[in-house]
């Protein structure tokens, strides 16, 4: 004894992919919180698990660590940044005042006149006390 209207609806239902009907079965994300005692910790995708109510109860739990927001992105994490030009480091102006910024040029400008292999060498064999400082006149 079924009303026409009901077997429409059960027709069209039929009709639904699996993938609809799944959709339609979804809590939405107000219904989720009314349904939690803490509706701060629901997210946009804590509906789409498979029981929302359970994923909730986890995340409100004590001493829980929140998972990082962008684990759900297709980028991985920090890639966008890579088209950003971002300018050379610059000595503090206190740091630079004293005047070793032109000490270490003079010392790397010596460094240019070396092979690859006399660079490789001086890296993993340093020569300390290179750089002569006359505190003196930089104090």
């Amino acid at each position: 004894t079924k009303t026409e209207q009901e077997i429409m609806e059960e027709e069209n239902y039929k009709k639904l992919s699996a993938k609809q009907r799944r959709k339609l079965g979804r809590l939405s994300i107000a219904e989720l919180k009314q349904l939690v005692p803490r509706p701060d910790v629901v997210g946009l995708h804590d509906c789409n698990s498979h029981d929302p109510k359970l994923l909730v109860h986890m995340k409100s739990y004590r001493n829980t660590v929140p998972v990082p927001s962008h684990w759900c992105q297709k980028r991985k994490y920090l890639q966008g940044k890579r088209g950003l030009e971002r300018s050379g480091f610059e000595l503090p102006q206190f740091i630079a005042d004293t005047g070793i910024g032109e000490v270490r040029n003079l010392d790397s400008a010596a460094n240019d006149g070396k092979g690859l292999r006399g660079r490789q060498k001086e890296r993993m064999q340093p020569k300390m006390g290179k750089i002569d400082i006359d505190y003196q006149v930089r104090g």
